[in-house]
């Protein structure tokens, strides 16, 4: 779970990458798809064909191997059909726990939400208070040893 959450941010975070190219992305994959005997395409396919189809080297191994896996659903290496790549390539398709979430949501009254922003604050004046409370003695020695006249150089 911890490598799918950091490969979506290298995903989306990344705007230079050709993943950011999604309309290229499904171009390729049709084009690979309706090109290969059975229907289905591996990396390797899809990276010849993104290469024999451009002029410069559009995806790295890296990239090809994202797509791959979040298409296979965590299995990287199998040949996929482009009804794998569905979800990947539609930008409608929500997970079905959001749209669960969506119909679960909940009205909040204001003395609700007042009873929360209360709630906050006390905790936030609490940390802030345990904070101070640690970082005081610290600070005051490190006062005290920066004014002391032993470690000042003589003049």
């Amino acid at each position: 779970m911890l490598l799918e959450v950091i490969l979506l941010f290298f995903i989306v975070s990344n705007s230079n990458a050709g993943i950011s190219e999604m309309d290229m992305i499904e171009r390729i994959i049709r084009e690979a798809t309706a090109k290969s005997k059975d229907g289905r395409i591996d990396q390797t396919d899809f990276l010849n064909h993104a290469a024999s189809s451009s002029r410069y080297s559009l995806f790295t191994p890296m990239e090809a191997s994202i797509v791959f896996h979040f298409a296979g659903r965590g299995i990287a290496s199998q040949r996929l059909a482009l009804v794998d790549f569905a979800q990947l390539l539609d930008p409608r398709w929500r997970a079905p726990h959001d749209e669960f979430a969506e119909q679960k949501k909940t009205t909040v009254s204001g003395m609700q939400r007042f009873a929360q922003s209360a709630y906050g604050f006390v905790q936030g004046g609490i940390a802030g208070a345990i904070g101070a409370t640690t970082v005081y003695p610290i600070d005051m020695v490190k006062t005290r040893f920066s004014s002391s006249s032993r470690l000042t150089p003589p003049c």
